[in-house]
């Protein structure tokens, strides 16, 4: 059988360090020495290496320890030599096959196995080399096998364990990742402590301290702090000893030499490590422990994420589908089911975007934003959408502002109101009589920017059981069993608040007296703001210009509606045509001063029909053309005023731009065609387009801004349901997205556009389903920002947009 050789650089140095040690060791103390650590390099080395290689290692440190016994040692070189090499051998094989290594050291009853294989076969070796010795050097057998054995045995316990250790690439790893300026600062300063206690020569009794210090060195460290601080004390130990000095030469018998004394050493080196290895292994199992728990506890957040997202794709699916029946005409009856089917399809979704919520906040996933937000306009939210629930019950909701705000504050103000309308859903629930109190008041912080928002809700509701608010915020817990049957929620709402609170710098408590009502406190941190000023308005005001005949060619009535409204308000005359063709026959057919031309429309683009219009005779030729565009490449834009359009302004829009492009190009005042890319307005993470709003508001009635609103978030649902369909493909989610995006950013829904911009440009990506879950997702919590900015109203939401109920619901649930 043929045996393969371990690498030449390992081979050698084994062979070095076998020589190194032997050499030393024989030239202190002769064949008998007292300290022995040149097995455990062999031993260790066996273990490392595969058992075809053995052969190999096995004669290359036997001929290493029989030149050390040849120039150093004293009796017959090559029998003593082979004692080790036997020994050696057989510790290795019975490491193996007994303790089965080489494998994690400390996992299980591995290293008492490995222990006892320390110990017990040098007792054979040591009995051949003390009759080797005996019938050699006429030495006495007795005591040549306590030298012999002593020093092997010990040897292989200290030595070997510590190397063991070291050349362990999972506990090695483990160590250096743990190791920080500071840990190891306390790591050498604890070992060399120990050192200092062995060396201490005034205190001798001071050496029984280290075992303390090992402790504490273990405890931090592992085993292989233990064997670095071990290290340290072998070397003062014996050091000390062989200057006669220390507590060891006291611990021989009386008379007794160096030798005596460094056995000493040996046995309290022993009795130092297997005391210190007991914690080691509890400190292995303790990190397991914590790794397999953060796993586990991982792995539960993904299942749970994964989980919401698979049933929120269908569930939106289902829902989108009940919108599409509601919209056709049905029977009472018909209407009845599909009423029945939305209802249980948004209390199911409330359910699964709790887990939701929850699973982003335990992964770490929950994102935070920071921007300006006014306390009044935020209480003011609150109230609306929890005035008419608290009314339904009966019972009094009052919201005190019981500090002045005189400026905006820094936060994520969806995530305070997800809490605060938490907080007071549940207050409302569970009081039947009396009232409901939110009080909110703002205190100084420690920063000059910063300040502290406290919050608490006070009811006078059926109360809490002491021993039931310990587990208050527990997820999936209710204080009492009955109350999910009674009163139904996930039992996650006080948990993601706990959470959401706490992830914001914050702190929640509650105190209750059962019987007589429930307090929850919460209060975080939060910057300061500008100071508050009217909000801005859109520039509607160009400079002055004769009122205009103006042809809107839009295929979205959503936004020709919104271009109505604000245009007709300056006095313009308008006229409009749903597609390309359409526009080509009314310029044909009338006079105009202008035309707004979307470049996206079905039948005929807007780049073609400026084409065919230009190609025409006449006065019609020449009509100035704005272009209407969401593309936002210059590449694009030259296409565009290539093809004849005097310029090109991008959706959504700033009114005060298309404002005064109109008043220049109908006054005959247009410059030359702007070339440069326009601003990325869409590049905002933010949901809404404050200057967009701002300037609707501007434009007309609240109640005309709000029915535009209505009617466009109405017509995103279906859209959604429809992309979702199989038959609509990517040319349908492509067609959908469009007009999502063109009508969402004519109306300041920033994040809705920006969405439907990704699904309008990847339409047959693979995950078209869970965007278009996100897409829904963003619309909810864009209606709940317009509810609470109060644009829109909450009756019509109930009666509109069916989307912000079920989120509403959700945060109401918990």
């Amino acid at each position: 059988m043929l045996h393969r050789s371990p690498p030449l650089r390992s081979l050698a140095a084994v062979c070095l360090a076998s020589f190194v040690l032997a050499a030393g060791l024989l030239l202190a103390f002769g064949s008998f020495t007292p300290l022995w650590y040149a097995n455990a390099v062999g031993v260790v080395a066996l273990l490392r290496h595969p058992r075809s290689t053995w052969p190999v290692l096995l004669a290359a440190i036997y001929a290493a320890n029989a030149l050390a016994f040849s120039f150093f040692g004293d009796g017959p070189a090559l029998l003593y030599a082979a004692c080790h090499a036997v020994e050696i051998g057989l510790v290795g094989f019975l490491m193996q096959r007994f303790a089965g290594m080489p494998g994690p050291l400390l996992e299980g009853t591995r290293f008492a196995r490995m222990a006892a294989v320390f110990l017990l076969v040098p007792a054979p070796s040591a009995a051949a080399a003390a009759l080797v010795g005996a019938w050699t050097q006429a030495v006495s057998f007795p005591d040549a096998f306590q030298a012999w054995y002593l020093a092997s045995a010990l040897g292989l316990l200290v030595g070997g364990v510590s190397l063991l250790g070291w050349t362990d690439a999972a506990l090695r790893k483990a160590f250096m990742q743990q190791l920080s300026r500071r840990r190891t600062a306390m790591l050498v300063g604890g070992a060399l402590v120990c050192a200092l206690l062995v060396h201490e020569r005034h205190h001798q009794a001071a050496i029984f301290l280290t075992f303390p210090l090992m402790f504490a060195v273990t405890w931090y460290f592992g085993l292989l702090g233990a064997t670095a601080g071990l290290l340290l004390t072998t070397l003062s130990a014996v050091i000390e000893t062989l200057q006669g000095h220390g507590a060891f030469t006291l611990l021989a018998p009386p008379g007794s030499g160096v030798v005596e004394g460094l056995e000493s050493v040996q046995l309290y080196l022993a009795a130092l490590l297997l005391s210190s290895v007991s914690l080691a292994v509890l400190h292995e199992k303790q990190n397991e422990l914590t790794q397999r728990v953060r796993s586990a506890a991982q792995a539960r957040s993904e299942f749970l994420a994964s989980m919401s997202h698979e049933i929120r794709t269908p569930l939106t699916g289902v829902l989108g589908m009940a919108d599409l029946l509601a919209a056709d005409e049905l029977t009472a009856r018909q209407q009845g089911y599909v009423a029945s089917m939305r209802t249980s399809g948004r209390h199911l979704l409330c359910v699964v975007n709790d887990i939701l919520d929850f699973s982003r906040i335990e992964s770490g996933r929950l994102e935070l934003e920071q921007a300006e937000f006014e306390v009044p306009e935020l209480a003011e939210g609150v109230r609306s959408i929890m005035h008419p629930l608290a009314a339904e019950r009966g019972i009094a909701l009052e919201i005190e502002l019981a500090s002045p705000f005189p400026s905006t504050l820094v936060g994520d103000a969806l995530r305070i109101r997800q809490v605060l309308l938490n907080l007071i859903g549940n207050a409302i629930k569970f009081t039947s009589a009396g009232g409901v109190h939110v009080r909110i008041e703002r205190r100084p912080g420690q920063e000059p920017d910063a300040v502290w928002l406290h919050f608490e809700v006070r009811d006078t509701g059926v109360g809490i059981e002491p021993d039931q608010l310990e587990r208050l915020f527990a997820p999936f817990v209710q204080a009492d069993s009955s109350i999910s049957r009674k009163y139904g929620g996930s039992g996650l709402g006080l948990a993601i608040s706990k959470r959401l609170v706490e992830r914001m710098g914050g702190r929640i408590a509650a105190e209750s007296t059962p019987g007589r009502g429930s307090v929850f406190r919460f209060e975080l941190p939060v910057g300061v703001g500008r100071f508050l000023q009217p909000a801005a308005q859109g520039d509607l005001h160009a400079p002055p210009v004769k009122p205009l005949r103006i042809l809107v060619a839009e295929d979205v009535e959503t936004n020709r509606r919104i271009l109505q409204v604000g245009l007709e308000r300056q006095g313009h005359v308008l006229a409009f045509a749903a597609n390309g063709e359409e526009a080509l026959q009314q310029v044909q057919g009338s006079d105009f001063d202008l035309v707004l031309m979307d470049v996206q429309m079905p039948v005929m683009d807007g780049v073609e029909a400026t084409r065919r219009i230009r190609r025409l005779g006449g006065r019609g030729a020449a009509v100035p053309i704005l272009g209407l565009t969401a593309n936002v490449m210059a590449r694009e834009r030259e296409q565009y005023l290539a093809a004849g359009m005097n310029d090109c302004l991008m959706k959504p829009f700033d009114w005060g731009q298309l404002v005064a492009a109109v008043a220049r190009h109908g006054a005959g005042l247009a410059a030359a065609p702007r070339r440069e890319a326009g601003a990325q307005i869409l590049a905002a993470p933010t949901l809404l387009d404050a200057p967009t709003l701002a300037a609707l508001a501007e434009m007309g009635d609240p109640q005309d801004v709000e029915a535009l609103l209505r009617r466009a978030l109405d017509s995103f649902g279906p859209a959604c349901a429809r992309m979702l369909e199989r038959a609509a493909g990517a040319e349908g989610v492509r067609r959908e997205a469009h007009h999502i995006r063109g009508t969402a950013g004519m109306l300041g829904l920033r994040a809705i556009s920006e969405q439907a911009g990704r699904l309008e440009s990847a339409p047959d990506a693979a995950d078209v389903e869970q965007q278009v879950v996100a897409l829904r997702e963003t619309m909810e919590r864009t209606i709940e920002l317009l509810l609470v900015r109060g644009v829109i109203t909450r009756s019509s939401v109930r009666q509109h947009g069916g989307a912000a109920t079920a989120r509403v619901q959700m945060e109401l649930g918990g």
